[in-house]
């Protein structure tokens, strides 16, 4: 995916408590920070591809001002998605109704 978003002009920025020294090796044409907070500044969109308990524990409504555009899409279908909503994001979960 980080591929498809890059071939089209985005800039894509990766977060992964556990995983961003390997895909630095695999990947170093992509943006890498090692916080989330600041891996969702100015986004457009926030892709949650991975499960770790960090995301779990984020706070939607601090991260909601820090995007440019509050959307998420959570491809694991992980995440409660009523606090994000009430947060002010439109979440997007493969597999379940969107709102």
């Amino acid at each position: 995916m980080p591929e498809f978003l890059g071939s089209l002009g985005a800039t894509v920025t990766v977060y992964d408590p556990q995983a961003v020294a390997t895909a630095m090796t695999r990947k170093p044409e992509l943006d890498y920070t090692d916080d989330l907070a600041t891996s969702v500044d100015g986004a457009d969109l926030v892709v949650l591809a991975t499960e770790w308990p960090e995301y779990q524990q984020a706070n939607p409504q601090d991260l909601a001002g820090r995007a440019a555009s509050p959307l998420l899409v959570d491809c694991r279908t992980t995440l409660d998605p009523e606090p994000w909503r009430m947060a002010g994001w439109s979440v997007h979960q493969l597999g379940r109704p969107g709102k």
